[in-house]
């Protein structure tokens, strides 16, 4: 059934074949990457990984354009603004990632499960397990991983950038990382640009149910995301941490208004 009155022509047919799809093909890679797992072979699940990340990116409609230049520096440190769980298919597609979902996710029947064979660090967001987190980052980071991080600690409205926190930058300093901020910016759902009435279709905010959320996201055409390398920065010209995460925070700013302005979309 098409709700034909709708300018952002949902279909509820499309999201249910999309989630057949998108399941059907968890299940297949969640399977071989266990294989992967079992046996050892790190690279080749990193890769896995990120093709699944790929594969569900296309699937659930997500049309993106990566601009400016992404960087081959290893290890790495890459952060950005978080408005979806769709961020994860996106920065995860770009490259091998290690994410840092919060601890209680280890629990959650399958997500847990595959955030494991993902490679994530679950984080506890409480001072007395920060030492265990940021020991965990640092073996990732020594094995020449990505470690990606949302700095803001949780999701925005896609239009804002809240402050960012400088906790885990303390790696930055122990182990004179690079660190690239990316901005990320949704533009549009099908032909048409987001604005202040429609960005909580795409935007997980609010307590929105995940379920119903993804479902009317899945019954959208596609969306436009852009992905903005910006240049890499490290410690070095920055007074301590939190300098480097307010530098960051506003290259991050700047480069998701400048995106948004110039594709018509209005908060």
């Amino acid at each position: 059934m098409t709700l034909r009155s709708n300018p952002l022509k949902q279909s509820y047919l499309r999201a249910v074949v999309r989630l057949v799809v998108l399941l059907s093909f968890t299940l297949i890679v969640v399977f071989l990457t266990t294989l992967l797992w079992l046996a050892r072979l790190e690279k080749v699940r990193s890769k896995f990984v990120r093709f699944f990340n790929a594969g569900a990116r296309r699937i659930v409609g997500v049309r993106l354009k990566v601009e400016g230049e992404l960087t081959n520096l290893r290890p790495l440190m890459l952060i950005s603004n978080h408005t979806s769980y769709l961020d994860i298919f996106i920065l995860g597609s770009l490259m091998p990632v290690s994410f840092t979902p919060k601890l209680e996710i280890r629990s959650w029947p399958g997500i847990g499960f595959m955030a494991m064979l993902a490679d994530c660090v679950f984080v506890e967001r409480k001072p007395t397990d920060m030492q265990r987190a940021a020991a965990e980052m640092a073996e990732k980071l020594k094995s020449g991983k990505v470690l990606a991080l949302f700095p803001e600690g949780t999701t925005g409205d896609g239009f804002h950038v809240k402050s960012f926190k400088s906790g885990f930058l303390n790696l930055v300093e122990a182990h004179d990382l690079p660190v690239q901020p990316v901005s990320l910016a949704y533009t549009h759902i099908g032909e048409v640009p987001l604005s202040a009435e429609t960005r909580d279709q795409v935007a997980w905010i609010d307590d929105a149910s995940l379920v119903s959320h993804m479902m009317r996201l899945l019954s959208f055409p596609y969306i436009n995301v852009i992905a903005h390398g910006h240049p890499v920065v490290r410690m070095a010209g920055h007074e301590d941490r939190k300098a480097l995460s307010k530098a960051c925070e506003q290259m991050v700013t700047q480069g998701l208004k400048q995106m948004l302005e110039e594709h018509g979309v209005t908060s």
